[in-house]
């Protein structure tokens, strides 16, 4: 599994990606959430990703419009709820998507904060629609992300 390729991706929770418990990174008027494909417009559940050849990365949406709003953060710590950067947030925050070590399909990613022990993962309080937060990095496919390319214009 080489090094994902730039391009607009619907990101969904592992292992349910494509089964009717997937869960879709939505970035709304809320913020940056997960639901269910489709509980939200198309264009917030699709992301422009841009990867350097270092694999690092930045999550951006919406993904047909620039400058566009990043997936961030106010401080790379355990526990901080991942947020959409304001558009003024330049250079955007970056991530690295590395392929997880197992090679189930989809492929799962886990999406880390460069050079910090932290991913990004579902947040385990009891809000909804759940909430992502910076959490310290594992292995656990449960902490995974499937990555599907999205057709664009």
């Amino acid at each position: 599994m080489g090094t994902l390729p730039s391009g607009a991706y619907r990101i969904v929770s592992w292992p349910s990606a494509t089964g009717p418990e997937a869960r879709v990174l939505t970035a709304g008027e809320n913020g940056v959430t997960v639901t269910a494909p489709g509980a939200a417009p198309e264009r917030e559940q699709v992301f422009r990703v841009e990867v350097r050849e270092d694999g690092v990365c930045a999550i951006q949406v919406p993904a047909r419009i620039f400058p566009s709003s990043s997936l961030s953060y106010k401080e790379p710590e355990k526990g901080e709820r991942v947020i959409l950067g304001p558009l003024s947030d330049f250079p955007t925050r970056e991530w690295k998507v590395e392929p997880a070590p197992q090679v189930p399909q989809p492929a799962p990613y886990f999406i880390r904060v460069p050079d910090k022990d932290l991913q990004l993962v579902v947040s385990p309080k009891a809000i909804f629609p759940p909430e992502l937060e910076l959490a310290p990095s594992d292995s656990d496919l449960q902490n995974a992300w499937a990555l599907l390319p999205v057709e664009t214009d």
